[in-house]
């Protein structure tokens, strides 16, 4: 099943580094989309549960060098709230 998260990097991002970012999770097995906002300095997620984690989406972002949020700083996945209603 398809999966949403938003991760919210702790320092600034600069374009460059969104794209990197955008790169590192677009090349993980499972990540369907990845829509970056550097206005609001984080990236959203849609990935297939079966295939990836939002675990393993973070420890990939944490290894590649990007800062983040602990996941409950940013509201929940889903426009906030925290609790994930999508299907």
């Amino acid at each position: 099943m398809m999966q949403s998260e938003t991760f919210q990097f702790k320092a600034a991002s600069t374009q460059d580094s969104m794209t990197g970012a955008v790169r590192v999770l677009s090349g993980i097995e499972g990540v369907g989309a990845v829509t970056p906002s550097l206005m609001r300095n984080e990236v959203t997620v849609q990935f297939n549960d079966d295939l990836t984690s939002r675990q393993h989406l973070e420890i990939m972002l944490t290894n590649a060098g990007y800062a983040i949020q602990p996941s409950g700083s940013t509201g929940g996945g889903c426009g906030g709230g925290g609790a994930c209603t999508c299907r």
